[in-house]
């Protein structure tokens, strides 16, 4: 199943041809979407090691879905809550010095939704009136087999210029 979305993504995706600013417009509406709206974090932390892939990133990869991560530029979100960057060398680290890693990071980062990883925006289609229609993968890693996914698909009305919703679908991953 895992292997058939993968091929599914990469067929309807083609490489985003929007700008920095716009990518991190496409990343801020989705990040709001999932984490304000749906789970209430209050805080974001995000993957930010650029060579390294998230551990649920790798699991996608790994199951044959093609993607881009992409680490967020969290100045140009602005979004309202605070954002930490953790990289695999971080994690590393207090994964070594602490017995029980999770339990200690959540300690950290309490009210978080886990370490958030995301790809880059890829456009999908550009309807009759203008509207550009993308979808972005967020990633999140919430414990050693604690992982989720998400495709979440937004469109910009050319009237607003505004990225808009239209649908979260959680990705089926693999067991790791």
């Amino acid at each position: 199943m895992v292997l058939a979305l993968g091929a599914s993504l990469c067929v309807r995706l083609r490489p985003a041809t929007l700008s920095d600013g716009e990518q991190a417009s496409v990343h801020r509406a989705a990040l709001m979407a999932l984490f304000d709206a749906r789970e209430h974090a209050k805080q974001l932390v995000f993957w930010s090691d650029t060579a390294n892939l998230s551990p649920t990133l790798q699991l996608l990869r790994d199951a044959g879905v093609a993607l881009e991560a992409l680490p967020p530029d969290t100045a140009a979100l602005a979004l309202p809550l605070p954002v930490h960057l953790e990289s695999l060398a971080t994690l590393e680290q207090q994964f070594h010095a602490e017995p029980d890693g999770w339990e200690a990071w959540f300690a950290r980062y309490p009210a978080s939704s886990g370490l958030v990883a995301l790809t880059r925006p890829t456009v999908l289609a550009e309807s009759p009136d203008g509207a550009e229609r993308v979808a972005v993968i967020v990633g999140r890693t919430c414990g050693e087999h604690c992982h989720s996914a998400w495709r979440v698909t937004l469109h910009r009305a050319t009237a607003t210029d505004a990225w808009h919703t239209l649908g979260i679908e959680p990705l089926a991953l693999p067991r790791d």
